[in-house]
């Protein structure tokens, strides 16, 4: 209705510009019927809007006294309700009623001793070697890497792990291995075993033979 009003205003207008500009009675009346139809459309709408929020709140209680009846349970006709209502024989009881009153104390004791057990016979942890770890990177004193660094005293390495070790190192036991000059290893990107520390051993060699 607003939008019908709004529109018959715009045509009054226009009407009333034609009224102006071809001094036409006619137009003038036409301008003022569609304005006063418009009025009433306007009233009508403004009516409908304060009538519209009154109607859920009539309806509200009605709604709230459902929901409070749907949460109270059902009473038979002796005053009790269905969750009172046992079988009085022995016969079994539907699954999830009353079933916490059923079961048995020593029964749920002996199932978590039971699940306890049970857990406490799983695998057990296997020990595991040192051989199985990635051993660490030596830590190198400055002295010693600049004696080492461009050595081609031969190491081992083994593929797809990345340091470089001396012959006997623990690391290597049952591993294929590959020799390497220490300086190709190292331009390859390994670096030294802190097992069996190459660079050290090395560095006291390479000491060793400029002494001699």
């Amino acid at each position: 209705m607003i939008l019908a009003a709004g529109l018959l205003v715009l045509l009054g207008l226009g009407l009333f510009v034609a009224g102006i500009l071809t001094g036409a009675t006619a137009f003038y009346w036409a301008c003022v019927a569609a304005c006063a139809v418009a009025a009433v459309l306007l009233i009508a709408s403004r009516r409908q809007l304060r009538a519209a929020p009154a109607e859920p709140a009539r309806d509200e209680p009605a709604a709230k006294a459902a929901a409070r009846t749907a949460e109270q349970p059902a009473v038979d006709a002796g005053g009790s309700t269905a969750d009172d209502a046992a079988p009085a024989t022995g016969d079994a009881v539907p699954a999830g009623v009353h079933a916490t009153a059923h079961r048995t104390p020593g029964a749920t004791a002996a199932g978590s001793a039971s699940a306890t057990s049970t857990g406490s016979h799983a695998a057990p942890e296997q020990p595991v070697s040192d051989d199985a770890h990635e051993p660490p990177v030596e830590e190198v004193e400055v002295t010693d890497l600049l004696l080492v660094v461009d050595l081609t005293d031969e190491v081992l390495v083994v593929d797809e792990h990345p340091r470089y070790h001396l012959e006997g190192c623990r690391f290597l036991s049952r591993r294929e291995t590959i020799p390497l000059p220490l300086d190709e290893a190292r331009t390859d990107g390994f670096t030294p075993c802190g097992w069996c520390t190459p660079d050290r051993h090395l560095a006291d060699r390479e000491r060793a033979r400029k002494r001699g």
